[in-house]
């Protein structure tokens, strides 16, 4: 059975990540700013990338290794196709990065957000950590449960509804237990508020403390 993912045109994708009921794109955007300006990576790992939004926030004097991973290829050529000549030494590699084989030359920051609600934790955490230099930065973005609205908001862009049976909120403290089993320690945790009553949790976690 393919994956919903591979079912989502990268049209439907964006709208509906922008919209303002959902407004999700445009606080990861700020939030991938955010994180580029305060640890100011020389390598990087994007993992669940899609299209590449938030790449023209790269900075390439300082950020010389930019690797894009998604299970999805069509939104890698998109990205591939908006960034490849702008951000040089660009990887974009198409896997599932929880899978057993998955491994990328070690970064020294990783950004990974809402894509833990796709797989096993205890596996993304394993092949991340994995993926990750001494003393490299992760952060993590989990959507949190809300009252008001379902984890998958009801758009006019339906495709997105081919992720509701997939979706699984994870808690922090999983994540974050997860983590402390195999070295990656949490330096601090943030509550970003969204609309219809959801919010992102971040988390930053730092390799060998």
């Amino acid at each position: 059975m393919a994956n919903p993912w591979l079912k989502i045109p990268a049209s439907d994708y964006e709208a509906h990540m922008a919209l303002p009921e959902v407004a999700q794109a445009q606080t990861l955007d700020a939030l991938f700013a955010s994180e580029l300006a305060e640890y100011a990576p020389t390598s990087l790992a994007f993992l669940g990338c899609t299209t590449g939004r938030g790449f023209e926030q790269i900075d390439t004097t300082q950020t010389q290794r930019v690797v894009g991973v998604d299970i999805n290829p069509k939104y890698l050529a998109i990205l591939q196709s908006k960034y490849g000549a702008r951000i040089p030494n660009l990887e974009v590699i198409e896997a599932d990065f929880t899978a057993a084989d998955f491994k990328i030359r070690p970064v020294s920051m990783v950004f990974a957000a809402m894509v833990f609600e796709y797989v096993n934790t205890r596996d993304a955490v394993v092949n991340i950590e994995r993926c990750m230099a001494a003393h490299a930065t992760l952060v993590a973005v989990l959507q949190l449960p809300s009252a008001e609205s379902a984890p998958v908001t009801a758009t006019q862009y339906t495709s997105l509804q081919l992720l509701a049976p997939l979706v699984r909120l994870v808690p922090p403290n999983e994540l974050s237990d997860a983590c402390a089993t195999i070295g990656l320690w949490l330096l601090k945790e943030d509550t970003i508020p969204l609309k219809k009553g959801k919010a992102f949790y971040c988390g930053y976690f730092r390799k060998g403390g």
